[in-house]
């Protein structure tokens, strides 16, 4: 189950209604106090509190309007564990919207706010005795199936979820009436549900991060809850041994009681607390050096919490059946040296390819933001009425960005490189730094982008002639890579715009590659030794993300043909699988398996050309 999307009404800044679409990956920037982290924070109510703060409603919000977040979630499982262990289907259970999705809002009512509400969006029966059957007992559900005379002998009568079935199934489905209505399942399916949806965990900015500090300890005491879970058979087992040793004792010690003292004896009774297994361990962490992790640099012991996290994601998404995880984390870049900054992004958007794992953060690092596909930003504005919303992804929004992040004039800058997007950035910066171990004429791109030196434009769709054309007058040198796309004897794709570049002075240039993309100059031993299968042959023109994909897919024992699965999953798994080639398998060519994919060279001239001007 993923997140699609949230909605925020009278919390903090958001007293209107604030919507925000979410991604696999998903990037918020705004300015100081425009309201990202509230973001944030409000899924953390929605997920883990039962409380928020007074202060938490909206400045003119009164105590009558209840704080109301809204999470609607994709991707929901065909089957949930909901009543007596009883497995049912959201869409059997009419808990779906109009969008097949899953839309649940928590209202924080009163004074405290606090959740006493919880609804459910869907297209659910309207008609009077059929469109209240969650809110009834198994009693009443029996009652109204007397009423309606719905025959029950043939199902199990003690589990809800089978009479409500019985009552629906009763009628033809036209009968029932559906429309888009809110449930109340507060006291009845919630517990359910939310077990059910993504874990939440948030990194704040501003945390401590001390490991004795209670917000440093909490994913430990997590990480150990966890683990005494798996064992919870053996742990009542002891604890139960342990309570009968105590009790017996304590029973013989009354008794000794009574022959002294009667009327004492009689005020006593052996009552055993549960027990906490959690409280008998604890854990502190100290480096090999013996530094205790409270003593290192901030940016260390943040460092060391970020990954905490993304290792206990990476190990729930890789653990059959266990619930998809949502990893917020504000303002990564914070305390960071720019190399860990760019390490740290890097693994975000690694983590953000986990079919099980979605990624949010905030950012005022246009470092950061450069190297984020822009359909997953989302850009906030505060407006003249401080109404806050998402600015729309189009050519006036990306100005407006541009001059919130405070990006200065870098005079360090010798060349601007143009490519259609990220995994062409990460196959120049791999592939660079391989050859120029071995020859001198070829810059490391990484290391120059690193220094400032070098700046990579990502022109990648419809921006490719916004860019091509603004970088004109900016006096640096460009050197554009654009993709070929279409085969010969049809002209590139982007030929128009490689032109343009050419016709300028001397100081821009633009190349088409001669086959489709870059993938297709990856060694097919290289794609072997990182995916564990490859094309036989990969030809110039040959689609190789989808290729690589569909071998992928073959190879996982899938029941489904690769035709047969959806499109829209499909098309991530080829994305997946061009992220990887542009990673991984980019770091295992080696300079004899470029000789080989690259006979004519041209990967070499790109890069001496980008030399020149470094």
């Amino acid at each position: 189950m993923k997140l699609a999307q949230v909605r925020i009404r009278n919390f903090r800044c958001y007293r209107n209604e604030f919507i925000v679409d979410v991604d696999d990956l998903t990037c918020i920037i705004a300015k100081n106090d425009a309201g990202k982290s509230t973001v944030l924070e409000a899924l953390e109510a929605f997920f883990n509190l039962e409380k928020v703060d007074a202060d938490d409603r909206s400045i003119g919000a009164g105590n009558a309007s209840p704080i109301e977040i809204t999470c609607i979630f994709r991707e929901v499982q065909s089957s949930l564990v909901v009543d007596s262990d009883v497995t049912i289907s959201p869409q059997n259970e009419y808990l779906l919207n109009s969008q097949g999705f899953l839309e649940v809002t928590k209202k924080f009512s009163g004074a405290s706010p606090k959740c006493d509400e919880v609804f459910v969006n869907a297209m659910h029966p309207s008609v009077e005795r059929f469109n209240d059957l969650f809110s009834l007992t198994i009693a009443q559900l029996r009652r109204r199936a007397l009423d309606l005379a719905v025959n029950l002998d043939s199902i199990n009568q003690a589990v809800k979820s089978s009479i409500r079935h019985a009552i629906w199934n009763s009628v033809p489905p036209q009968e029932l009436a559906l429309r888009e209505v809110q449930i109340e399942v507060k006291g009845s399916i919630w517990k359910a549900l939310q077990n059910a949806l993504p874990l939440y965990q948030l990194f704040r900015a501003d945390r401590p991060s001390s490991d004795q500090d209670a917000e440093a300890q909490d994913p430990l005491k997590y990480a150990i809850r966890e683990a005494l879970a798996g064992q919870q058979a053996q742990l009542d087992a002891i604890g139960n041994h342990v309570k009968q040793q105590v009790e017996s004792v304590t029973r013989a010690t009354i008794e000794k009681i009574r022959e002294m003292d009667p009327a004492l004896a009689g005020e006593l009774n052996p009552v055993f607390s549960s027990l906490n297994w959690s409280k008998v361990f604890s854990v502190s962490l100290t480096a090999e050096d013996q530094v205790p992790l409270n003593k290192r640099g901030s940016g260390v012991r943040r460092l060391f919490l970020i990954n905490f996290f993304r290792a206990k994601a990476e190990q729930l998404s890789g653990e059959r059946g266990a619930p998809d995880v949502i990893l917020a984390i504000e303002e990564p870049e914070t305390s960071q040296h720019p190399n860990n900054q760019l390490l740290l992004l890097e693994a975000l958007l690694d983590l953000s390819q986990s079919p099980s794992t979605q990624v949010l953060l905030t950012t005022h690092n246009p470092l950061l933001a450069r190297k984020i596909n822009q359909d997953q930003i989302r850009f906030i504005e505060v407006g003249e009425d401080r109404v806050r919303a998402v600015a729309p992804n189009n050519e006036a929004a990306s100005i407006r960005l541009r001059d919130t992040l405070g990006i200065l004039p870098n005079h360090n800058v010798s060349v601007f490189v143009g490519v259609e997007g990220p995994n062409d950035i990460e196959f120049l910066s791999r592939i660079s730094a391989a050859l120029a171990a071995t020859e001198s004429d070829i810059p490391n791109l990484r290391a120059a982008e690193q220094a400032g030196t070098l700046v990579y434009i990502p022109m990648g769709g419809s921006t490719l002639e916004l860019w091509t054309n603004r970088l004109q007058g900016l006096a640096i040198p460009e050197v554009h890579i654009m993709d070929r796309d279409n085969p010969p004897p049809e002209p590139p794709k982007y030929q128009a715009s490689a032109d343009r570049v050419n016709a300028r002075a001397a100081g821009a240039v633009a190349f088409t590659t001669a086959c489709r993309e870059m993938e297709n100059l990856i060694h097919r031993d290289a794609i072997h030794e990182e995916f564990g299968c490859a094309p036989t042959l990969i030809h110039p023109f040959d689609d190789v993300p989808a290729t690589v994909a569909e071998l992928v897919h073959a190879a996982s024992g899938s029941p489904f043909p690769w035709a047969e699965i959806d499109q829209d999953k499909r098309e991530k798994k080829i994305s997946k699988a061009k992220r990887r080639l542009n990673r991984g398998a980019a770091d295992r060519m080696t300079t004899a398996r470029l000789d080989a994919s690259d006979p004519n060279g041209e990967v070499r001239v790109w890069l001496r050309r980008i030399g020149q001007h470094l």
